[in-house]
């Protein structure tokens, strides 16, 4: 047996386990089940949402303005970074202009930011998209620096010895030594947009997965709620896998992606 087989089937088992444990615990009485209903309870919920997300007009209006959001504010912060990013790596005025306001941006709570979002631009869909960008940014700029400047110093000498311009350098040498990178960041940032934007919908929203997670909690729907959750994370499990598979196709001759292909 293959080892990923191996690792399969002990994830299966052990998961099995842990339902059975959770099951029993519930239909005993241990645990109230509007505090942690049962994983049955919790199947029908998510059976219930998936049923009926494409005849249920609002269940598809909101998964696709969750992922509309999600989207937009992955490609305006990740692609923000990206060109911040590279601007600080290459120029040193860059550098000790934007690396204060990054740390103090990155600081700041964003749950805490998400309704000042809001009384700026409304109730849209803007301040979602901002809030994921906004979390979206640090972690693509970070690894953006950090690869432009893991350049050798001897690739630079032989860039400068065929008389390579600052711009071919950039191009042909340091941006593809930092695709490992900003792939690396891109595959955590597609994770931290759905994030973004589901506390953007918390902090005010008529439609959307934040918003019906947010109702289903105050009707103390819990199995509704994990349901909820469960779209969201499915949603961004396949934008992650997205990501993943462009990294493969993109920049193949990497030791990430040979190690992500033996996995």
């Amino acid at each position: 047996m293959s080892d990923r087989a191996k690792s399969a089937l002990t994830f299966l088992a052990s998961l099995v386990v842990i339902l059975g444990v959770w099951e029993y615990v519930s239909r005993s009485g241990g645990v109230n089940p509007i505090v942690v209903p049962a994983p049955s309870s919790i199947m029908a919920a998510i059976w219930f949402v998936i049923t009926n997300l494409f005849s249920n007009l609002a269940y598809w209006k909101d998964t696709w303005i969750t992922l509309y959001e999600i989207v937009f504010g992955f490609l305006l912060g990740s692609g923000t970074a990206i060109v911040i990013g590279s601007l600080v790596a290459e120029f040193a005025t860059a550098r000790r202009i934007v690396i204060p306001y990054t740390i103090a941006l990155n600081s700041t709570p964003k749950i805490a930011i998400a309704p000042l979002f809001v009384i700026w631009f409304g109730f849209g869909a803007m301040p979602k998209i901002l809030i994921a960008a906004v979390i979206c940014f640090f972690p693509v700029f970070v690894n953006t620096v950090t690869g432009l400047q893991s350049t050798e110093e001897e690739e630079l000498e032989l860039m400068a010895s065929i008389r390579a311009s600052r711009w071919q350098t950039f191009l042909r040498l340091k941006l593809p030594r930092s695709a490992p990178f900003v792939f690396a960041s891109l595959r955590t940032a597609m994770a931290f947009a759905a994030i973004g934007a589901v506390i953007g919908e918390f902090a005010g929203a008529q439609d959307g997965l934040g918003f019906q997670i947010e109702f289903a909690a105050a009707r103390l729907e819990t199995a509704r709620l994990f349901a909820f959750l469960f779209v969201v994370s499915v949603l961004a499990y396949l934008l992650y896998s997205l990501i993943a598979y462009t990294e493969r196709k993109v920049i193949f001759w990497s030791a990430t992606t040979r190690m992500q292909r033996l996995q």
